[in-house]
């Protein structure tokens, strides 16, 4: 297939009826009304608001809830709790709570916002949320095909696991994905273009990359891409993005290229088949957790798992695949490393003239010890077993365990 009927199919597949739009803003509105007599002021936001909604299963509908004071806050759970709602009640723990009402299929996120004019000012990132509505929207309709271009965007990275701000996924966030389609101008120009650049300023708020590197927190320069927020040039929107998922989208975007499909849209299994054929020893762990399940759960898992890979570089192996899966659902997920073994390693002693330090070293390390170019050296049996049980003592610290299958 071509290109442009790989690109027209799959809009087909991806886009809500006008009636299933409808549909979501009366759910929306309805809501908003009943937390209106309640006294307080909410609106949607989100994809549904900028009409770059992408058809799911379940889907989720932003409704922001508008305080003048973070203490305001608190008002929102008793309000809820009262109110007759539409569907189930829970609370998701954030750097701020906010709540979730499960309607069949529909998902309410009621997210509380402090009114801000002045962004630099904003307690927490959700409380631009509503601006980035404001710009994406102002955007969209200057060019309202772009819209389409967003939905194509936003599903080629979620079927490839580059999809999501949670910092177990390091990917795009849709907000981040808006602004660079509208920058490129289409979907299939985002993915010939991003990898040319260091630098996305789309609004040209500074002279030049350089200007963007000194003025921008050095701490929010430290991913692979900086895309200044047009709606607050010291912010850059794809911080959270990482120098591994950003390769494996490249990558990915290569291949695509080349040979367009509509399966690089379709989300699939990880190929374990694949992996178990490298060259390389295969290790599947078991990942749990007894952290909120969502972005709080996923990351205690990948971070035991990616603590777990390092040290097995630590200890003389070589990394050659990694996988983590995990459905931002409950707490269990799995790891998949495939391993280059190395039985046993050379490890570093003190220098030869250092004759206490010496005779310890020896002492420590009995008779697999030798001298060369300068040093001490020992030699250690290792194995990923073995290096498995030291990682599972400090696993504990992490919030998270694993077992290896």
């Amino acid at each position: 297939m071509s290109m442009k009927s790989v690109l027209s199919k799959e809009l087909e597949l991806i886009s809500l009826s006008r009636e299933e739009i409808l549909r979501l803003h009366r759910v929306s509105k309805d809501f908003i009304s009943s937390l209106k007599r309640a006294g307080l002021r909410a609106y949607v936001g989100g994809s549904l608001a900028k009409g770059t909604l992408v058809k799911k299963g379940k889907q989720d509908v932003d409704i922001f809830v508008v305080f003048d004071f973070s203490e305001d806050i608190l008002k929102l759970e008793k309000v809820l709790e009262k109110m007759k709602l539409p569907g189930k009640l829970s609370k998701v723990h954030g750097s701020r709570d906010y709540f979730q009402i499960d309607c069949d299929d529909v998902i309410l996120e009621v997210v509380p916002v402090v009114k801000n004019k002045d962004p630099e000012m904003a307690e927490n990132v959700t409380d631009v949320s509503l601006s980035h509505v404001k710009y994406v929207v102002g955007a969209l309709r200057k060019n309202p095909k772009l819209a389409n271009e967003i939905k194509l965007a936003k599903t080629f990275c979620y079927a490839n696991r580059c999809y999501g701000a949670e910092s177990y996924v390091k990917g795009f966030s849709g907000y981040s994905l808006e602004i660079l389609v509208i920058h490129f101008g289409g979907f299939v120009k985002f993915l010939k273009g991003i990898a040319k650049v260091r630098v996305v300023d789309p609004l040209k708020y500074f002279k030049g990359e350089r200007d963007v590197l000194n003025e921008i927190n050095a701490s929010k320069l430290v991913g692979p891409i900086v895309v200044v927020d047009p709606t607050y040039k010291y912010r850059n929107v794809t911080a959270g993005l990482g120098y591994e998922t950003f390769g494996k989208f490249n990558e990915i975007v290569k291949s695509f290229l080349k040979s367009p499909s509509l399966s690089f849209f379709e989300k699939k299994e990880i190929d374990v088949a694949s992996l178990k054929k490298m060259r390389g020893r295969f290790v599947e762990i078991d990942l749990s957790t007894d952290r909120q399940e969502g972005d709080i759960a996923g990351t205690k898992m990948k971070k035991l798992l990616d603590f777990f890979a390092r040290e097995l570089v630590r200890k003389g192996q070589k990394i050659l695949a990694k996988e983590f899966d995990y459905s931002n659902v409950g707490q269990k997920a799995k790891g998949y490393l495939v391993v280059g073994e190395k039985l046993e390693i050379e490890v570093r002693g003190p220098s030869v003239g250092l004759q206490d330090a010496v005779k310890a070293f020896k002492k420590a390390k009995g008779k697999n010890v030798f001298a060369r170019k300068g040093f001490w050296w020992f030699k250690e049996k290792v194995s990923v077993e073995s290096i498995f049980e030291m990682v599972k003592k400090v696993s504990g610290e992490m919030g998270a365990s694993g077992k290896l299958v």
